[in-house]
């Protein structure tokens, strides 16, 4: 099969966020299996050119004016053959040095409208034309609108629609993009389908689950939320209603050769499920690193988080006393929303030595945090998949969740059952709670502190985390299923 993964980043050439990831080792997966796999994605101004070869040009007509697209072409290594990607450039649309712009801007929208027309010409001026293009989140919402509209063509490329999370949809005024495009408002179905005060909204998520051939959601739960809770589907419940059939889940994976505690080069010490205590060398580090008092015993939990209303984070701060309090430690890395900012900067003032913030995305002591923490916070008032869960349990490092979205499906809550003096046993991966509360939320923080006070069970249960399965592999049988059934 021919499938062109579209998506405003890939990984390594691009990472902001989980989308990266996504693209980066679902495609090389996908490739292993012997399908012919490409990406593409936007040719931002802070890209350099190294590595990178300019493939062709043309133009596409964006409304009533020609606009000049250039394709470039590199390559992600791995697997049995690269991966090619196509990179679309434009002076016009992708010239800043960021790879998102303010959503009060209507260039946020306009330069991945621009991307998505020229996604769907650039098949002839590549000479490669796939059966398939799978599309990722709001930014490529338009290319099934625009592959619809060329129905026309005998062999009609089909598309899968990929929802990563609905808290963002990429919406503007309708006939500020309907002008921008020159589209036929009356001979568009899906166009007369708007969401937001007035009715005048165009909005590219909308769009994607209108039109695309199938969709899936990023986990099994999150597709049955957004199908029957209105307060996930972010108000397109009715265009989820419309295309309940044709939605299904498929939990993310993560690449677990690079996040691997046994060969990490960015952590202090390497290490394994069969030798756990070196994790402790880690912990000390990440410790002296951040200010923190050195103590082995001292429970230290983590959060690695960008910052808005859908993770938690008032969550963490109001319970920061408590865990300070019970002997815990506490570390988060992330920036985002001002609000949130403000809050935590609090936290290492009123406890020094027992709580270090750091306001910024940073990969390689994202490893260390990983390698060197006991507990990873993830309250999420929602959550479509979550990547860092996985991760952390890939090091170890035992997860703390509200049962939610694919929290739900990837972390088992644990359970102990005493059967004499030296008979204990522990099932499950993490700690899990359900209501979104201050109250809940500390009743599983003090079960993850008395499992901590008991060594033999807690290294039972860190190795439990350690053997779980989160590789790509499982999910791409999955999506080649879908593939299949888009050219049938």
């Amino acid at each position: 099969m021919k499938i062109l993964f579209a998506a405003s980043e890939a990984n390594p050439i691009v990472k902001v966020g989980g989308i990266a990831d996504v693209v980066g080792s679902l495609s090389r997966e996908i490739g292993q299996a012997g399908h012919d796999v490409r990406i593409v994605i936007p040719f931002y101004g802070f890209l350099k050119q190294k590595n990178f070869f300019k493939k062709a040009s043309f133009k596409i007509a964006l409304g009533r004016q020609q606009e000049k697209v250039e394709i470039w072409e590199t390559s992600l290594p791995g697997g049995k053959r690269n991966t090619t990607v196509y990179l679309v450039k434009s002076d016009r649309y992708f010239l800043e040095q960021e790879a998102y712009l303010p959503p009060r801007e209507f260039s946020h929208l306009s330069r991945f409208l621009f991307f998505s027309k020229a996604v769907t010409e650039m098949f002839e001026a590549v000479d490669w034309t796939p059966e398939t293009v799978h599309c990722h989140d709001w930014h490529t919402g338009t290319i099934p609108l625009f592959l619809k509209i060329k129905r026309k063509e005998k062999k009609r490329i089909k598309t899968l629609f990929t929802i990563h999370n609905l808290l963002i949809q990429g919406r503007w005024n309708r006939s500020q993009v309907v002008n921008f495009l020159d589209l036929r408002e009356n001979k568009i179905p899906s166009l007369m389908e708007t969401s937001g005060p007035g009715g005048n909204e165009f909005n590219t998520m909308q769009q994607a689950i209108l039109n695309a051939d199938l969709i899936n959601a990023v986990s099994p739960t999150y597709a049955k939320e957004i199908k029957t809770d209105p307060e996930y589907a972010r108000g397109l419940d009715k265009a989820i209603r419309q295309r309940e059939k044709d939605i299904t889940g498929i939990l993310n994976g993560i690449d677990q050769n690079l996040f691997n505690p046994r060969t990490n080069q960015d952590i202090t010490r390497n290490y394994s499920f069969k030798t756990i205590d070196i994790k402790g060398i880690n912990k000390t580090e990440l410790q002296k690193s951040a200010g923190l008092e050195i103590k082995g015993d001292a429970p230290l939990l983590a959060m690695i988080s960008r910052l808005d209303t859908q993770k938690g984070v008032d969550l963490v701060c109001r319970a920061a006393g408590r865990i300070v309090e019970n002997g815990g430690q506490l570390v988060f890395l992330g920036r985002g929303e001002a609000e949130y900012e403000n809050m935590l900067r609090k936290i290492p003032q009123d406890y020094p030595g027992r709580a270090a913030v750091y306001l910024r995305f940073d990969a390689a002591l994202a490893q260390r945090i990983y390698a060197g923490a006991d507990v990873f916070l993830m309250p999420s008032l929602f959550e479509p998949c979550g990547l860092t869960q996985l991760i952390a349990m890939r090091y170890g490092t035992i997860p703390l969740v509200r049962k939610t979205g694919g929290l739900a499906d990837t972390v088992e809550d644990v359970k102990i059952r005493e059967g004499g003096l030296f008979r204990r046993e522990i099932k499950g991966t993490g700690f899990v709670f359900e209501k979104y509360s201050l109250s809940d939320f500390l009743t599983a923080l003090d079960r993850a502190f008395n499992v901590y006070a008991r060594p033999d069970l807690w290294r039972k249960l860190q190795k439990n985390a350690m053997l779980q399965d989160f590789s790509w592999r499982k999910s791409a049988k999955k999506y080649l299923k879908l593939y299949k059934k888009l050219l049938i």
